[in-house]
Parts: C-alpha cells; sequence; structure tokens
C-alpha cells in the first residue's frame, strides 16, 4: 500500500491523545520503517541524477537495495523488537489504573499508555505495515520472512499495477485513507495533527500524478 495509508493505519489503531508524545512518534517511526530505504533511494536518485525508469525497473530490484529492504520487511524482525518491548512493560499499579480502579485486562494493558513503551508501539506499527503490503504486491514483493526464508509471496492483485487490479485498489485504498483521516481528525484536536492528516490525503492524487507525469503512468 502506499506510505500515507500505513501511517492512517497505525495512528487509527495505535495513537492516542493521551499517549506520551514519544509514544506517538515511535507509532508513526514504526509505520514508515518498511518504506524508509525506498525514500533513501529516492533521495539519493535525485542527488546522482539516476532516470526515473531505470531507478524502478533495474536500481530498486538490484543489490544493496535488494538487501535493504529485506531488512526493512523483515517480520521476524519486528517481532523480536515486540517481544522485547513486551518484557519492558511496566506492571500494573494502582496509580495507573482506569477512573473505576479497574487496569486494562489481557494484552490491552501491553498498550496502555501508562504501561507501554516505544519499542513495542514501533513493532506493531512496522507489523502493520507489513499486514498490509503482504496481499497487494506482485513483482514487487518482499520477503517478509527473511532471515529466515527468501520466500515472497506473490500476490495476484497490485496496488499499483493497473493490469493486476491496481486501478481497482487504488480507489479502494483512497477511500479507506478517508475514512481512516475521518477517525485521527475526531481523535486529535492539535491543528497540526489534522493538517498533517489532510496533507497525506493530498498523497493520493499527488503521488500518482508524479508517476503519471515521469513515467507517462507506467
Amino acid at each position: 500500500m502506499m506510505t500515507q495509508t500505513h501511517f492512517l493505519v497505525a495512528a487509527a489503531l495505535l495513537c492516542r491523545p493521551e499517549r506520551p508524545a514519544r509514544q506517538n512518534a515511535a507509532v508513526l517511526a514504526g509505520a514508515f520503517a518498511p518504506d524508509a530505504a525506498i525514500y533513501a533511494l529516492f533521495v539519493w536518485s535525485k542527488i546522482a541524477g539516476i532516470p526515473e525508469r531505470l531507478l524502478w525497473d533495474e536500481v530498486y530490484f538490484a543489490e544493496p537495495m535488494t538487501t535493504f529492504t529485506a531488512i526493512g520487511n523483515s517480520a521476524p524482525l519486528y517481532a523480536l523488537i515486540a517481544i522485547f518491548g513486551i518484557a519492558l512493560v511496566r506492571p500494573a499499579s494502582a496509580e495507573l489504573a482506569g477512573p473505576h480502579g479497574a487496569t486494562p485486562a489481557g494484552f490491552g494493558r501491553f498498550l496502555a499508555p501508562g504501561h507501554t513503551n516505544v519499542a513495542l508501539l514501533f513493532a506493531l506499527a512496522a507489523l502493520t505495515h507489513l499486514a498490509g503490503d503482504l496481499p497487494v504486491h506482485v513483482g514487487d514483493a518482499h520477503p517478509h520472512f527473511w532471515p529466515l526464508t527468501d520466500w515472497r509471496f506473490v500476490s495476484p492483485v497490485s496496488y499499483w499495477d493497473p493490469s493486476h487490479f491496481g486501478t481497482q485498489f487504488s480507489l479502494l485504498e483512497a477511500t479507506l485513507g478517508v475514512m481512516l483521516s475521518i477517525i485521527v481528525f475526531r481523535r486529535f484536536r492539535a491543528l497540526w495533527v489534522r493538517a498533517l492528516t489532510a496533507l497525506l490525503l493530498v498523497a493520493y492524487v499527488a503521488v500518482p500524478a508524479y508517476f503519471i507525469v515521469v513515467l507517462g503512468g507506467a
């Protein structure tokens, strides 16, 4: 899926106004982490003057980029970070109890603002990213279980390629993005959060428009 959708999914699932800023920042960092190498490659290509089509047809699928994307999209890696984060979760206590003296039950206690930590939230956000990407990548599928195996799930559906239902999925994804944005808008009242959310919505038009201009829609 597109990066802005990953941001919005993670924010809707895990970000809360009552969380410390570092926890919400960890959620957004985790949502971005699997795509970080791609953005770094894009910036480097502009500095190096690499043609756009060469970048996406060859450089992206060559070393060392394939290793970087494998690391960034490794479910075992984020699972280990999540386990580490769970081990650091603070135990429930009276001062962290809810309004009626109740403490979060089950897995909820690991995500309660007063109990959780940035490692767990980062990992969970990254895993939501991988879960969203797994069913919508065809020729550009990632080895999500690296380094245990290089196996890739090649889906019949692409989030971008029109020859693999990319047009239909893009419309569905944009609709999902609008729905998630409404959730974030209603949850957060800070103007900068709402402005950033609106900017993410603009990306649903701006990103496809960019590739249509530079690659002719290919």
